[in-house]
């Protein structure tokens, strides 16, 4: 904390020797992250938000060996009482948990699309008993809805301490262009989100804080990830990725699921 206040106020120059030590001593790993203003692969972070919005309501999830690896928070809501269509809920305590044996594989020199916290609106929605009818209040609402609580994005290699994957995560919040979302019947996880969408085509809006990696270096890593906006909407995450040498023999592009 000491070491931080004095950059923060510019008393340690960024190049200088002791700010380099620093540096390496809370961040050891060596992340290849897109930064907020670069493009990844032709698209930008929010449009990189649509894809994953996209791809987490589409009849299968998971990942298929393809060249980015698009990660989840904990969509495992239910209805209170059993009642269909009524309000959901999550537990508090619940963590998604794909690690060891539930972890991913990945080859080397694929990228990792990292959700921390999301928010998905579309036009017709209701947000507080208020339809949505407006692009601008589409806007407002899917922005407010990630505002305030908490959120965190951390890695670790085993047998070693865990260290934040960005300096600031306040700097990789990202509002998505105006999309159409298309929720088909077999959307396998639409029935267990916080407010689970309508079969059909949307114009939608994705908000929320995203990081993409890359690539990691051959090995294995734990993912820790997740938030809450602050009132009843809460994900935890916890991941762990092996990374391999070779190449598939077939790349899956993942940008399909943009419209």
């Amino acid at each position: 904390m000491f070491y931080t206040n004095l950059i923060v106020n510019n008393i340690i120059n960024p190049s200088s020797k002791i700010f380099k030590l620093y540096h390496l001593y809370i961040y050891p790993l060596k992340l290849n992250v897109v930064l907020p203003s670069q493009n990844f692969r032709g698209m930008s972070y929010g449009e990189w938000a649509s894809v994953w919005s996209q791809w987490l309501v589409s009849e299968d999830p998971t990942y298929n060996g393809e060249d980015i690896l698009f990660l989840r928070g904990n969509v495992n809501y239910r209805p209170i009482g059993n009642k269909k269509d009524g309000p959901q809920y999550l537990d508090p305590n619940a963590i998604y948990d794909k690690s060891g044996n539930n972890g991913e594989t990945i080859f080397e020199n694929t990228a990792i699309l990292i959700p921390i916290l999301t928010s998905d609106y579309s036009l017709g929605d209701f947000y507080n008993g208020r339809k949505i009818t407006t692009i601008p209040d589409l806007r407002y609402i899917a922005n407010k809805d990630t505002d305030g609580g908490s959120i965190w994005a951390r890695i670790m290699k085993p047998g070693e301490k865990n260290q934040s994957i960005v300096p600031n995560l306040l700097d990789y919040r990202f509002e998505s262009p105006l999309y159409l979302l298309s929720v088909p019947k077999n959307s396998k996880l639409r029935k267990k989100m916080d407010a689970p969408p309508k079969i059909g085509n949307y114009y939608a809006i994705t908000v929320g804080y995203f990081i993409i990696i890359k690539t990691l270096s051959i090995g294995t890593y734990r993912l820790l990830f997740g938030g809450s906006n602050g009132n009843a909407y809460h994900t935890n995450a916890v991941v762990d990725i092996k990374v391999i040498k070779g190449k598939r023999d077939k790349i899956v592009d993942k940008s399909k699921y943009i419209k």
